[in-house]
């Protein structure tokens, strides 16, 4: 009867258990890097609007994973140019230093220090997303919402010519999870929040 039962409960914990996925996306503004303008900043806030199906917390889990492209304006010029020979090595000599423009990334909360990466033509970057507010009743009360930072720096200015600039398109998907109480299938579907992006100026 002992190893009988061992063995039903070995088994169970193996199973699976059904989940909502919640998703949502939003595209950022393009921000432009220049000598002049040799950084950008974004806040991007998410606020939960109403609990999930079955009244499940739809912030289990939450991750906001921002991806984007650098472009130089001087690649996107050869590259209008058409010809293999212009655009042969772009960004290995620009800018008086002779170097190519790197960009930093720093995503996170602002009152935390966040790992920055150096990106030179694309980046990936997950960070946890932390609530607070009144979430067990979102559509009620003090609202429940998380704030992370984006921070763009170029970490030479020296490397762009004066007439140069770098072109930033990027994008953020946001996801969380929650155990379906109920079992059944896995369910995706749009998560509850509304996601806003302020672009902050420079203090």
């Amino acid at each position: 009867m002992l190893l009988a039962s061992a063995g039903a409960l070995l088994a169970t914990s193996d199973v699976e258990h059904p989940v909502y996925r919640f998703e949502k996306s939003s595209d950022g503004p393009r921000a432009v890097l220049s000598v002049s303008q040799p950084n950008a900043r974004f806040l991007l806030r998410v606020r939960v609007d109403a609990l999930g199906p079955e009244q499940v917390d739809t912030r289990e889990s939450a991750l906001a994973t921002v991806h984007g492209t650098i472009a130089s304006s001087t690649d996107t010029n050869a590259g209008a140019g058409g010809g293999p020979s212009a655009s042969a090595g772009a960004g290995t000599d620009a800018g008086s230093g002779g170097t190519s423009p790197f960009v930093s990334v720093r995503f996170g909360e602002s009152e935390q220090a966040s790992d920055a990466i150096a990106a030179l033509t694309s980046f990936n970057l997950a960070r946890p997303l932390h609530f607070s507010g009144d979430c067990a009743k979102p559509d009620q009360g003090a609202a429940c919402q998380a704030e992370l930072e984006l921070d763009f720096d170029l970490t030479s200015p020296s490397a762009l010519k004066a007439d140069e600039s770098l072109s930033i398109e990027w994008s953020v998907d946001f996801e969380a999870r929650a155990f379906k109480p109920n079992g059944g299938s896995d369910v995706t579907s749009e998560a509850p929040w509304t996601i806003e992006i302020v672009e902050l100026s420079e203090p």
